[in-house]
């Protein structure tokens, strides 16, 4: 099948969808629930959203509305934080290793890292994680030829201070978080 067979069928779906009163009444369903979502994962905490951002939220997250509007208001996060993943290998050299953080047009497809690397680091139902990603990246030591024996995981972070403060944030601060052996 031709890329332009492909897109006629594309054509032809969004055509029929859009000319038939099922279709349209469909569409008009989908953006009522898409919005609805949106609502209610940015609802205030209540009783309300606790019940239903179990379902939304899970919906959200898999169509990629998940927000978090708290950054603007009414308390904006005040603590800078970045993931650094050291490794130590078996001749006793250190590989620093910072989580992906790429600027420019490659921020939209690489965001994702650091929302990782921020998920990683706060609340504790994200501990199971560590391992995981910790091994991960002695996989990736592995497979340049390193031999990694320690992979500790880092949160190095200063607290922004406020517009009329003389400087815009704390000194960094690094404080290791967890250490697995990952033998080699």
């Amino acid at each position: 099948m031709s890329t332009q067979d492909t897109e006629a069928d594309e054509q032809d779906l969004q055509q029929r969808l859009e000319s038939s009163t099922a279709g349209r009444a469909a569409i008009s369903v989908l953006i009522v629930v898409l919005l609805g979502i949106v609502a209610i994962v940015n609802m205030p905490d209540s009783l309300t959203k606790n019940a239903l951002v179990p379902v939304a939220g899970r919906m959200a997250n898999l169509v990629g509305l998940d927000q978090g509007w708290a950054v603007y208001a009414p308390a904006p996060r005040r603590l800078s934080t970045y993931l650094e993943a050291r490794v130590l290998d078996r001749d006793g050299t250190t590989t620093v290793l910072p989580a992906p953080i790429t600027s420019g047009l490659s921020e939209y497809w690489d965001y994702r890292w650091q929302r990782y690397a921020d998920t990683l680091l706060n609340g504790p139902d994200n501990v199971p994680r560590w391992g995981p990603y910790a091994r991960w990246i002695a996989d990736g030591q592995r497979a340049e030829g390193r031999h990694p024996v320690i992979v500790s995981l880092w949160n190095i972070s200063a607290e922004s201070q406020p517009p009329s403060d003389a400087t815009p944030r704390t000194p960094w601060a690094a404080r290791q978080f967890f250490s697995i052996g990952v033998g080699s």
